[in-house]
């Protein structure tokens, strides 16, 4: 947990309120499955709720594999930068569902994530992951949805740019000139959306070893 707490800026998680939150991760004095945001199955941590922890960002440690309880990862839009550890995953692995989608992740679906069996579920929409769809996906045996669309487009960035505005003489003369004239103020800031490379290749023929597979989204590249 403190690694975790260390790779996804933990001193910066606050409240609404602006309250630190999560140092119980840091105390040893405090029992894991009464930490905050931490689930256990016979007291064993099976899930731990990060799309609810405030401020988080950063990147998915490799450590997590310590938790081998650990059924779900769920950092949907939670701002995380860097790889999905191929480290995590192994045939001893007792994922079931891993939602990575609205983020900003690099590389490619590891291997190792479907070598388990036990994987049900994996979203990585809008991710930014590219590569190709690995093999292994045919010992998935459990998958029952995969859903990889769009993962050219990454996450949304601010950008500073002219704040173009039409002609305000256009109201008096539809044909006033210039069309378009810099607003008051003459900049501002807008969203835009950042190219990823996205997934190549073709769809390797294991994917039929998924008797369970019911949806697969690949819209997109």
């Amino acid at each position: 947990l403190k690694a975790c707490y260390d790779a996804m800026s933990g001193p910066e998680w606050k409240s609404s309120t602006g309250a630190k939150v999560g140092e119980t991760w840091l105390d040893p004095n405090i029992k894991c499955c009464d930490k905050e945001w931490i689930s256990c199955k016979r007291g064993l941590i099976d899930e731990i709720k990060f799309k609810f922890i405030p401020k988080l960002k950063g990147t998915i440690p490799p450590q997590l594999a310590l938790l081998t309880a650990l059924e779900e990862i769920d950092v949907r839009n939670c701002d995380i930068t860097g790889t999905l550890p191929d480290t995590l995953f192994s045939s001893d692995s007792v994922f079931e569902e891993i939602d990575i989608s609205e983020n900003d992740i690099t590389g490619t679906l590891p291997p190792t994530l479907f070598v388990s069996g036990t994987l049900k579920k994996i979203e990585a929409y809008h991710a930014g992951i590219s590569g190709t769809i690995p093999p292994t996906i045919g010992m998935a045996t459990q998958l029952k949805e995969i859903d990889i669309r769009d993962s050219d487009n990454c996450k949304w960035i601010r950008v500073k740019g002219d704040n173009w505005v039409v002609n305000p003489a256009r109201a008096r003369n539809p044909n006033a000139q210039p069309k378009y004239v810099l607003g008051d103020p003459p900049t501002r800031v807008y969203h835009k959306k950042q190219k990823c490379r996205g997934y190549s290749g073709t769809i390797p023929p294991e994917i039929g070893g998924g008797p369970k597979l019911q949806e697969k989204l690949i819209k997109k590249k």
